[in-house]
């Protein structure tokens, strides 16, 4: 067992004099929590394992590239599915006839 003498020791034999002091806290993380369908959860965590990252982890990668995209997407811009495009065509194309 250390005793105070054996912790006092070991910080007087330290040499601090290039020490820096940071008084800067980091800011506090927030939890968001979201539910999945199970088909969903199961693909996250297959991929998390494929990257050799947490689920966790991925998560917060795709949200940051969701920000990232959306805030360098000009004005106007929408992103859609190819599948969505086409029903759009074709529902144009229905109603011009």
């Amino acid at each position: 067992m250390t005793d105070n003498s054996d912790i006092q020791a070991a910080l007087d034999n330290r040499d601090w004099t290039g020490a820096e002091v940071v008084t800067d806290r980091p800011r506090a993380k927030i939890v968001h929590s979201v539910r999945l369908p199970a088909e969903w959860s199961e693909a996250l965590e297959a991929e998390a394992d494929r990257r050799g990252t947490t689920p966790s982890r991925l998560m917060q990668d795709y949200i940051l590239a969701g920000l990232q995209h959306a805030s360098a997407a000009p004005e106007g811009i929408v992103t859609i599915s190819r599948a969505a495009l086409h029903q759009a065509i074709d529902a144009a194309l229905t109603s011009a006839a």
